[in-house]
C-alpha cells in the first residue's frame, strides 16, 4: 500500500497515554490544516492521478507542472511515499510536456526545483536547467517592448505570467549556480535583468495589481487571458489594462522574496506586500475569501489561478518581518482554507468547487474538477506549512491519520456504521454517541461514502438506521493507511 505513518499518528501514539476509554486528552495539539492536505494529496493521488502519462486527468497539462509542486510540498511537510509519483512523473513525462509555450514550460521547471528540494535526484534539477537554458534562448527579446520573455515561440506578446515565471526560475536556480557548472552570478544577473525591465514596463498599475500584459499603443487591447496575440513592431509598449488575474499577483511574491534574499534590497520586501494588501483588498468577497475576477464564469485555465496565488503567499511570508503582515497573511491562508473544506466539497464526488467563498451557490453547482480540487489543495497545504503546529484543535475531535482507526494489532472496536453518510453527518452523530471515541469516514473515489463510529456503547444503542459490528480491539492508537478514509479521536 502506497501510505505510511505521518507524525500525527507518530504524535499521538507515542506522546498520549490511552487508556480503556481511549479518549485523548484536551492537551492534544494539532494542525487542521495538515488534515485537509493529507486527505486531499490522499484524493488527488488515488483518484485522479494516471501514473502512465505523469499527469493528472482533466487538468490541462501547465496545470499538472503545478499539481505536481503542491504535492512536493505536500511532502515536504512530512516525509511520504508519495514521492514514488516523482519518479512516475518523471519517466513519463519531457521537458516539454507542459504545452506550446515558455510560461507552460516554466510551470514544469519550478515543478521540477520543488521535486528536488525535497527528493535530491539530480535528473530532477537537470530537467529544470534544461528548461530555463531553452528559456532563455530563445524568449528573451530586445526588439518587441525592449525586453522580457515572449510568451510563445510564435507570439511575440509580452505578457505578465511568462516574465514572473522566469524571474522565480532564476532566483530558484542561483543556488545551484555552482552544481550546474555556471558562473556564481548567472542566474542572479538574469533575474535582475528580468526584474529591471519588468519594474519599468508598467505591469505593476496604479492599485499595486498587476495586469495581464503589454500592448503597443497602436494597437488593440485585449483583457482575454492569454487572447492577445498581438505581434508588437514598435518599441514602446503600454499597460494593456488588461485582467488583474490572481496567479499574476502570486508568482511574483515569491520572485521579490528570493530577490531581496539575495540582494538585500528591502523595497523588494515592500512592493510584494504592497502587491500582497492589494489582492486581499480587491480580488476578495465581502468575507475576504479570495476571488478570481472571472468568477464564476471561468474557463479551465483559469480554474487553478488562486492555487497559485496562495502558494506564493506562503512562499514569501518566512522572509517578511512586520510582524502585522506576517499574521494577515496567515490569517488570509487560514481563514479562505476553513472556509473550502467546511463548505466547498461536492458531496457527490469529493471535489472542490472553483468558488472559494461560502456565500455563493451549492460546491456541486459550480465548476469542480481535478484543477479546482489541486488548487484547493495548494490552499491546505500553504496554510498547513505557514500554521504552527502548536494550535488546538477548535474541535472536539483531532486527527489521527489516513486510514480506518485501528489498534496497534491493525484490529478494529466494536462500532456504528451507515453508508452514504457525509462527513458532516458523520461527525454529528459521533458527537451524540457518549460512548464514542474515535470515528473514521471513507469518501471513495466513486463518491460512496462510509462512517464507521468507533464505541463502547452497548449494541442496543446503535442509532436508527445505522448497523453494529463487533470488534476485537480495546483502544485506537493508529490508523491503517487506508486511502480516502480519515480517522478522527475523540479530545476531553
Amino acid at each position: 500500500m502506497l501510505w505510511s505513518s505521518y507524525f500525527i499518528t507518530i504524535l499521538v501514539t507515542t506522546l498520549l497515554p490511552f487508556t480503556a476509554t481511549m479518549k485523548v486528552k484536551s492537551s492534544l495539539l494539532t494542525n487542521e490544516a495538515f488534515s485537509w492536505a493529507e486527505l486531499t494529496a490522499s484524493r488527488m493521488i488515488t483518484c485522479q492521478y494516471d501514473s502512465t502519462s505523469g499527469l493528472w486527468k482533466n487538468e490541462l497539462r501547465w496545470q499538472s507542472g503545478n499539481t505536481l509542486e503542491t504535492l512536493a510540498n505536500f511532502v515536504s511537510l512530512m516525509d511520504s511515499p508519495l514521492r514514488s509519483v516523482f519518479h512516475q512523473t518523471y519517466m513519463n513525462t519531457d521537458m516539454f510536456v507542459g504545452g506550446d509555450c515558455f510560461d507552460d514550460y516554466q510551470w514544469w521547471l519550478l515543478g521540477w526545483l520543488q521535486v528536488y528540494s525535497v527528493e535530491p535526484n539530480l535528473d530532477y534539477l537537470y530537467r529544470a536547467a534544461d528548461i530555463y537554458d531553452f528559456v532563455t534562448v530563445n524568449a528573451w527579446n530586445d526588439t518587441i517592448c525592449r525586453g522580457g520573455i515572449q510568451w510563445c515561440p510564435k507570439n511575440a506578446y509580452k505578457n505578465a505570467i511568462t516574465n514572473e515565471l522566469f524571474l522565480v526560475s532564476s532566483m530558484r536556480l542561483h543556488p545551484y549556480a555552482s552544481l550546474l557548472a555556471r558562473p556564481p552570478t548567472y542566474f542572479l544577473d538574469w533575474a535582475l535583468k528580468e526584474w529591471q525591465w519588468f519594474e519599468a514596463s508598467g505591469l505593476i498599475n496604479g492599485y499595486n495589481l498587476i495586469n495581464d500584459g503589454l500592448s503597443s499603443t497602436t494597437e488593440t487591447i485585449s483583457t482575454s487571458h492569454k487572447g492577445n496575440v498581438n505581434h508588437f513592431q514598435d518599441a514602446s509598449c503600454v499597460n494593456n489594462n488588461g485582467t488583474t488575474w490572481t496567479y499574476n499577483q502570486g508568482v511574483i511574491l515569491t520572485g521579490l522574496a528570493l530577490l531581496y534574499n539575495s540582494t538585500g534590497n528591502a523595497t523588494l520586501l515592500d512592493i510584494a506586500q504592497k502587491i500582497a494588501d492589494a489582492t486581499i483588498q480587491r480580488l476578495t468577497y465581502s468575507d475576504l475569501i479570495l476571488k478570481e475576477p472571472c468568477e464564476p464564469n471561468c474557463d479551465t485555465d483559469q480554474q487553478l489561478f488562486k492555487g497559485i496565488f496562495v502558494r506564493h503567499l506562503a512562499y514569501l511570508i518566512p522572509y517578511l518581518t512586520d510582524a502585522a503582515h506576517i499574521q494577515q497573511y496567515k490569517s488570509f491562508l487560514e481563514q479562505n482554507a476553513e472556509s473550502v473544506w467546511t463548505s466547498r466539497q461536492c458531496e457527490r464526488d469529493g471535489l472542490y468547487s472553483l468558488i472559494w467563498s461560502n456565500q455563493s451557490s451549492a460546491s456541486c453547482n459550480t465548476s469542480h474538477n481535478s484543477s479546482t480540487t489541486s488548487a484547493a489543495w495548494d490552499l491546505f497545504v500553504s496554510s498547513a506549512k505557514t500554521k504552527s503546529l502548536s494550535i488546538k484543535s477548535p474541535s472536539n475531535w483531532t486527527y489521527l491519520g489516513l486510514g480506518n482507526c485501528a489498534d496497534d494489532k491493525n484490529a478494529s472496536m466494536p462500532n456504528f456504521n451507515k453508508m452514504n453518510v457525509t462527513k458532516i453527518e458523520c461527525r454529528t452523530t459521533a458527537e451524540q454517541d457518549t460512548g464514542a471515541v474515535a470515528y473514521d469516514h471513507q469518501f471513495g473515489c466513486n463518491g460512496i461514502q462510509y462512517c464507521r463510529i468507533r464505541t463502547s456503547s452497548d449494541p442496543h444503542q446503535t442509532p436508527q438506521g445505522w448497523s453494529y459490528e463487533n470488534g476485537t480491539a480495546k483502544t485506537v492508537t493508529r490508523s491503517n493507511k487506508f486511502p480516502v478514509t480519515s480517522c478522527f479521536l475523540r479530545v476531553v
